[in-house]
């Protein structure tokens, strides 16, 4: 298994492009279905680039947890006070900003907005979300007025399981608690965790033996063939959105383009040495800079595209509307997620101080 692959250079580049292409993906997507809902995509039908972007996320996520998990975390605790961070900091404040909507919406009583975006009690869904219980076996709970959290609850799990098994020695005892994990979680979150260890694959098999100009053009050429699968190949077994298992239904349509998508990853050459650089570090560090703003994107976004629909109204068909409140809504959740990062060290402090409390045989050694 190989521990110190860097991802640094075209690597990151690369990286940095697809997350953030995706997330501008899956904003402009939800925006387009709210404006112009005539021409929503047919779940029957292949080429739902916001659904496909999510399984970008899935592989990138699985290849950057690979990479940090050789090279920086040596604990479980230090590991999941990581990603507990990560993951706490941008989805506990969208659900608060979710909540506020959801409360605008009810107090507006429009009906085809409260149709649309309340459901049930209002008190369970943001619970269950919050803890990432909300797509456990086969329920999907998350608030309708962020449909796009759905997502974190697969994420929360993958790192769990793999935390679990990773950082505990890797023997029988990883295993026992990464099965359980896996009981807990269900099979619909399971169905779609080949395509996160394909991300972990990418990163550990050796790279591909091909000169740096040929590994660049196999890249490009398996990113356009996920993008030709994304728009030819129908949903299967099931379309998205519904019993048995919701946004897993077409799992075996989403491992296909899982496997070109990785195989991108994994092509992509060696970073040359610094003096033979063609784009230089600093430029890398900015655009990283900037595609950090992915994950506020993708969990406000979909809040922020309601509330501008219960302020200002939705004008249907009328795209120069819609490309106001995209642009908004995008500045606004830059905006805010800049904030949120910033504070981020209050909780990995407080997480700190949680596992510091845990009896010691949770803190390990493992990789």
């Amino acid at each position: 298994m190989q521990k110190a692959r860097s991802i640094e250079g075209g690597a990151s580049l690369l990286l940095d492009s697809l997350r953030l292409g995706a997330a501008l993906v899956v904003l402009v997507w939800h925006a387009l279905d709210m404006w112009f809902p005539g021409s929503a995509h047919d779940p029957k039908l292949p080429g739902n680039l916001s659904h496909a972007a999510v399984v970008v996320f899935f592989v990138l996520s699985g290849h950057v947890i690979a990479y940090t998990s050789s090279v920086r975390h040596r604990r479980l605790d230090d590991y999941l006070e990581a990603r507990l961070s990560r993951l706490c900091s941008m989805v506990v404040p969208a659900l608060l900003v979710t909540a506020v909507v959801e409360l605008a919406v009810r107090y507006q009583a429009d009906p085809h907005l409260l149709n649309t975006y309340v459901r049930g009690a209002f008190g369970p869904r943001y619970l269950v979300t919050g803890t990432f219980l909300n797509e456990l076996w086969l329920f999907s709970a998350a608030p309708p007025a962020n449909i796009a959290l759905w997502s974190l609850s697969f994420e929360f799990w993958y790192y769990l399981i793999f935390g679990l098994w990773f950082f505990t020695g890797r023997g029988l005892k990883s295993w026992a608690l990464a099965l359980a994990a896996c009981l807990v979680a269900g099979p619909k979150i399971l169905l779609m965790m080949p395509i996160w260890l394909l991300g972990c694959a990418a990163y550990w098999l050796p790279r591909a033996k091909l000169p740096p100009l040929v590994a660049w053009l196999a890249v490009r050429a398996s990113l356009l063939v996920a993008l030709g699968s994304i728009m030819t190949v129908p949903p299967w077994p099931w379309q998205i959105g519904s019993a048995p298992f919701f946004f897993a239904n077409q799992f075996v349509t989403d491992w296909g383009t899982g496997v070109f998508i990785a195989m991108a990853l994994w092509m992509v050459p060696s970073p040359p040495p610094e003096h033979e650089r063609i784009v230089p570090d600093e430029l890398v560090q900015r655009f990283r800079a900037i595609a950090d703003l992915t994950f506020p994107i993708y969990v406000l976004h979909f809040p922020l595209l309601v509330l501008w629909r219960v302020l200002f109204g939705t004008r249907l068909d009328d795209p120069v509307q819609c490309a106001a409140a995209v642009a908004v809504v995008l500045l606004v959740s830059a905006l805010v997620g800049w904030q949120l990062e910033r504070r981020r060290k209050s909780w990995t402090r407080f997480f700190r101080f949680i596992f510091a409390r845990l009896p010691r045989p949770f803190v390990r050694t493992g990789a």
